[in-house]
């Protein structure tokens, strides 16, 4: 879960679908919780970093709530 993940966990998972840096990313997540369902706050909070549209969907796609 994007709540409950450890930062190493997440790590794994954006690496694991081809996020690059993960360990940034997985930060983002962290810093951003709690997230609810859908994630839409935490997408816009993402953009402030002008991740590529592929990006912000590989990040999205490893998460649950």
């Amino acid at each position: 879960s994007a709540n409950d993940a450890t930062e190493e966990e997440l790590i794994a998972a954006l690496e694991a679908a081809g996020v690059e840096p993960a360990a940034q990313w997985a930060d983002e997540i962290i810093e951003y919780r709690p997230h609810e369902a859908g994630f839409a706050k935490l997408s816009e909070e993402l953009a402030k970093y002008n991740p590529s549209p592929e990006t912000l969907e590989k990040i999205l796609s490893v998460l649950e709530p």
